[in-house]
């Protein structure tokens, strides 16, 4: 008889081997190439360093070298260099509570020596020759030998992520956009008013680039120049700490003692919320605590809200150094970007009451136009849509978000009373449908819907919708119930988002041609019916969609020449991925002039339509989206042409109120099997919804 499975060697728990648990670890603590610069750079600002050189070759792939003129690692201190938990930074746990340093695991270059191949040259200030020393996989040292050098220590990596097989060819597939998080988190070191000097260099194919190189001087204002240029200072605006008003501190629970001093500073620069001087992307914002590059979650999502309040079309630039004087949590993952910091709620108020005070001078609020523009959106489909995507008795207040104010919401909708009671009566349907009904005494309810004949339009056909309303709501906890039942999202805006993810997960591309045309509900939208599911199609955002890409890929726009090319200030990350897609870059109509090393490209041609001039701003939005995701290059275009394209495609589409065939209804739900992304239209309008499924009617439905 077989032992029992209790006392097989299979089922013993035993230590995992010592090295295998270094190679497990060390792959938490170094994620990229961004933190492994990161961590070596912080190392030398720890070392005292004033000047800090940084060379990568092949964009890293091939070596990243980080040199410093900082006190150097003294003899006795060179194999502890390399070994997990060993620190000069802390001695007890209870050290943490006034670190004053950046690192402080002992975890950086014991990690680094799991992943790479380390080299160290290093001079301490009290040696007289430098020493080179070769580290193995295990942070032992290999070799060690004299060399020359100034004082400092130079660390080199090579082969990064070569112990790790699939991160390492991860690594190089996407090592443009690694090199530009790379140096997006080296920017952030820069612009430290700190006193130390930068420099880091890009080769590749032989030639040298400058990535950034700034003069080690000791303001945030030199700083930005310094990385971005003088045009970057020139738009923003300085935000100073002002105490919460007794408003802001009621929505986040405080209760502020009259004068009470804060526990933090507050050094800030943000781009000014006046139209032009945001920006397209929100690759220009640096947040610290105590001097600490981190990302605060919380604080990034705060700003960028108040921001978009003033500004609705652009993100800022920032520069948001908080200078605690309460507790802060360092510890919190690997890489040290995360933090907690005590009286987070007082800190969070602050930042909004001095962002608003900042901004006060800009206006908070946009035109509403209520002529027959707004009309005309009515018949597009924005009202409509929302009759049937939000709840019916909130619609007025929701319809705020669309751009219309109280006023125009209250004409439109008694402008449209019958459509909304027809709509409401549909809705209702899909709710009663999911709700739990357990303690409800009426056994059976009947609801109907009108549906309108696709021949004419004065002929109406209704359709008794009989169930058993208990036997749904058991239904619902059910295993049967689970396995039928893909869509579970409401129809409501804040589900819109696991609603494309329902419909994206369980619909596919070839799946719209097998959908049966059940109808046209209120001239505007297509009833359909896929198994056992019924669908409602937005007729007119669904056509836009489909209009919207065919003219994204057959849209030429003509191109100007400039009379004299203009110089664009572009960092080494946005020069390298303009030049990886120039050619995306040329079908959009602009056109470069390069010197011979790349380093320094010009403007010479611009796409023109219309009266619409396009520029600098939208070469740096196009390549922030290439930096996000490389593969979008076909669809790579400015925010303002595809605005076009949208309006140009909401002209030829059809109408809300138009009467449409089964062959018209037909083609444009085929028409959905043939887009890229057919969940919304161009101006974010949901396209398509789940009803409800008939397996959840218990009783039999009868058409009449």
């Amino acid at each position: 008889m077989d032992p029992p499975l209790s006392t097989t060697q299979e089922s013993y728990i035993r230590p995992i081997n010592k090295d295998t648990v270094h190679r497990i670890c060390s792959g938490q603590v170094v994620l990229s190439l961004a933190v492994a610069m990161k961590e070596l750079v912080e190392n030398a600002i720890d070392a005292g360093a004033s000047s800090i050189d940084i060379q990568l070759r092949e964009y890293g792939a091939e070596a990243l070298e980080v040199s410093d003129n900082g006190s150097g690692v003294h003899s006795d201190s060179f194999q502890a260099l390399t070994l997990k938990n060993y620190t000069s930074k802390i001695q007890d746990y209870e050290d943490l509570a006034n670190i004053g340093t950046l690192g402080f695991r002992g975890e950086a270059l014991s990690s680094l020596c799991a992943l790479a191949d380390v080299q160290i040259t290093t001079r301490h200030v009290s040696a007289e020759l430098a020493t080179r020393l070769k580290y193995d996989y295990g942070g032992n040292i290999i070799s060690q030998e004299n060399a020359a050098r100034q004082q400092g220590t130079t660390v080199t990596l090579k082969n990064l992520f070569s112990t790790l097989p699939v991160r390492k060819k991860e690594f190089e597939k996407n090592l443009k956009k690694e090199f530009t998080k790379m140096c997006n988190l080296l920017y952030a070191y820069c612009l430290l008013p700190s006193g130390v000097r930068y420099s880091c260099t890009n080769t590749t194919k032989g030639v040298t680039s400058t990535v950034v190189s700034t003069q080690g001087l000791k303001t945030v204002r030199e700083n930005i120049i310094s990385v971005f240029s003088i045009k970057q200072l020139a738009s923003l605006v300085e935000v100073i700490a002002v105490t919460p008003d007794e408003q802001i501190c009621q929505e986040y629970g405080l209760d502020l003692v009259p004068a009470q001093e804060l526990s933090f500073e507050i050094n800030c620069l943000i781009s000014s919320a006046i139209h032009g001087n945001g920006r397209s992307s929100t690759d220009r914002q640096f947040f610290y605590i105590n001097n600490r590059p981190c990302e605060p979650y919380k604080v990034i999502k705060l700003v960028n809200k108040i921001y978009k309040e003033f500004n609705t079309k652009q993100y800022p630039f920032i520069y948001l150094n908080i200078i605690a004087k309460c507790l802060v949590d360092v510890n919190i993952t690997p890489d040290k970007r995360q933090v907690f910091i005590e009286q987070e709620k007082l800190l969070l108020a602050t930042i909004k009451a001095s962002l608003i005070e900042a901004f006060k001078e800009c206006p908070s609020t946009f035109k509403v136009t209520t002529n027959k523009g707004v009309k005309r959106h009515f018949s597009d489909g924005v009202i409509a849509s929302k009759n049937i995507f939000e709840t019916f008795n909130k619609k007025s207040k929701s319809l705020t978000s669309y751009g219309f104010n109280q006023a125009s919401c209250e004409d439109l909708a008694n402008s449209e009373a019958e459509a909304d009671k027809n709509l409401k009566e549909l809705v209702k349907i899909a709710c009663e449908l999911t709700k739990d009904k357990e303690d409800n005494d009426q056994t059976n309810e009947e609801f109907k819907v009108s549906i309108e004949s696709p021949q004419k339009s004065s002929q109406r056909k209704e359709v008794s919708l009989q169930f058993n309303v208990k036997s749904t709501a058991t239904n619902t906890s059910s295993n049967h119930h689970n396995n039928i039942v893909k869509f579970r999202s409401n129809i409501t805006p804040e589900s819109n988002a696991t609603a494309e993810e329902e419909l994206n997960r369980h619909i596919k591309k070839t799946q719209f041609k097998e959908m049966e045309i059940i109808g046209q509900f209120n001239s505007g939208f297509i009833i359909t019916k896929l198994d056992n599911d019924l669908f409602i199609i937005d007729q007119h955002a669904t056509d836009e969609k489909y209009n919207f890409e065919k003219l994204q890929q057959s849209t030429v726009l003509e191109t100007q020449k400039l009379v004299t090319p203009k110089l664009l200030e572009l960092t080494a990350a946005a020069r390298s991925t303009l030049l990886e897609h120039e050619q995306v870059f040329n079908q959009s109509g602009f056109s470069f002039k390069k010197d011979p090393s790349e380093t320094l490209i010009s403007l010479t041609s611009v796409p023109i339509s219309e009266r619409m001039v396009f520029g600098k701003g939208d070469i740096d939005e196009m390549i922030f989206m290439l930096q996000e995701d490389s593969s979008c290059s076909q669809s790579c275009k400015p925010s303002r042409v595809k605005a076009m394209l949208a309006s140009r495609a909401c002209r030829k589409s059809v109408m809300i109120g138009k009467t449409l065939s089964i062959r018209e209804m037909r083609r444009i739900v085929d028409h959905m099997g043939e887009i890229e992304q057919p969940w919304n239209c161009p101006h974010g309008r949901p396209t398509m919804r789940h009803l409800l499924n008939l397996s959840l009617l218990t009783d039999k439905i009868d058409s009449k």
